[in-house]
């Protein structure tokens, strides 16, 4: 609901973006609300596709291979995918 309720306005307006745009003015803009909440929601869906026990396989191996690390959204998948022997790349083309 509350995604519903807040996001969708934003996503209405002139602060609306992808949780990984494909360029931006000034970083100072780009951490908003909306982020973090389309953030989340996309972990939730990986973690519906794979299931719990998928999701946290993957989440072991990301932190295997990126503890420490400076990381993208890609590194994120590729762990979820390699760790469930799955193709992810149909989701990465939804963020």
């Amino acid at each position: 609901r509350v995604l519903r309720a807040r996001q969708f306005s934003e996503d209405a307006g002139p602060m609306s973006h992808p949780i990984r745009p494909e360029s931006y003015i000034s970083m100072d803009n780009f951490y908003t609300g909306t982020v973090y909440i389309k953030g989340a929601e996309v972990i939730r869906m990986y973690q519906t596709i794979l299931t719990p026990e998928g999701f946290n396989k993957g989440m072991k191996l990301y932190f295997e291979c990126h503890d420490g690390s400076a990381v993208t959204c890609d590194d994120f998948l590729a762990a979820m995918a390699d760790a469930n022997n799955v193709d992810l790349t149909q989701f990465a083309l939804w963020y």
